[in-house]
């Protein structure tokens, strides 16, 4: 059972909505235009990182490092442009409706692009107080700054730490946010419950819905 909360910040990509296949087909799409090459496999423990060091991945694979940024640009049009948005996971709409009720502040903060962030959930008809991604911070996840930067943003003071919850479903995301003070909920999408409350998770839930069951 999770105690209520007095605010929530949620990572997005696994947490919010299933976009596994909609970043491998932008990232692939964008290598065919940047390079002529398919990428291949996308190598599981690129999962949560920053998009720079994703594309640092595949170009160093196509020996142009140097142009790792432009491709990282490129994939960034692609993954915009797709026609289908990254589905919402089960019982984000409720959750997202609860905490609008409870005037109980919630943002995102993600390691992906922050456009592609806005853009899917303009595009599910949800409303999320703040969102945050790679372009509004120096350090990515795992670094501590984007959650931190994103509490400030809602107003929440330090103070509120202990009560505010951190969803969350990557190593690299769960280690940004077991380093804050708060409170670390793991979600099931990527990897299994031990793994997650290795990587720093103190809650265990299969997706963020199922805190729906304590909170309300």
């Amino acid at each position: 059972m999770l105690p209520k909360p007095t605010a929530v910040l949620f990572d997005f990509d696994g947490v919010i909505v299933d976009s596994k296949a909609t970043h491998r087909q932008a990232w692939r799409s964008a290598a065919l235009e940047f390079w002529g090459t398919d990428p291949g496999r996308y190598p599981a423990e690129l999962s949560g990182q920053s998009p720079r060091l994703i594309a640092a991945y595949f170009a160093k694979q196509n020996n142009d490092l140097p142009n790792a940024e432009a491709y990282m640009d490129l994939k960034t049009k692609h993954v915009l442009n797709q026609t289908t948005p990254a589905p919402l996971l089960p019982g984000v709409r409720a959750l997202f409706d609860f905490l609008e009720k409870q005037d109980i502040p919630f943002g995102i903060a993600s390691n992906a692009p922050q456009s592609f962030v806005a853009a899917t959930i303009e595009r599910h008809g949800l409303t999320v107080p703040m969102m945050l991604g790679m372009e509004n911070y120096q350090h990515p996840k795992p670094d501590v700054e984007p959650y931190f930067l994103l509490a400030d943003m809602l107003d929440i003071l330090p103070e509120k730490y202990p009560s505010t919850f951190i969803f969350e479903d990557s190593k690299t995301g769960l280690q940004a946010a077991a380093a804050t003070g708060m409170r670390v909920v793991g979600v099931t999408t990527a990897y299994d419950e031990t793994t997650l409350r290795a990587s720093g998770a103190e809650f265990v839930l299969e997706h963020v819905g199922a805190a729906l069951k304590s909170w309300s």
